[in-house]
């Protein structure tokens, strides 16, 4: 005889899956994609319980950019991998853009 039961999912497993610059927003709609209903309110709650227990590890980065730089640079280096290369290049180019135009006066 067939189970019925439905495998149950870990939400908090779910969100923990996902990166952490992901915001919650996003997270909620890619649950409910998955069939998974949460709220923004459990991302945040979440989110900070893995921190809080160490749980939460930089991935995809480099040793060396996870040890050096200080805590603005590793913010950074999380940044630049959650929006990735091409989009973090645009926004670099932007941010100079305006600075050079300040800078003249403009």
């Amino acid at each position: 005889m067939a189970s019925r039961a439905k495998k149950r999912v870990n939400k908090a497993q779910f969100v923990r899956s996902l990166p952490t610059g992901m915001p919650a927003k996003e997270v909620v709609t890619k649950a409910a994609a998955a069939g998974i209903k949460i709220s923004e309110k459990y991302v945040y709650n979440t989110r900070s319980s893995a921190r809080g227990k160490g749980a939460v590890k930089t991935v995809g980065a480099p040793a060396a950019a996870r040890v050096s730089g200080g805590g603005s640079e590793a913010s950074f280096r999380k940044l630049v991998l959650s929006l990735g290369l091409e989009r973090a290049n645009a926004l670099m180019a932007e941010v100079e853009r305006t600075l050079d135009a300040l800078i003249a006066g403009r």
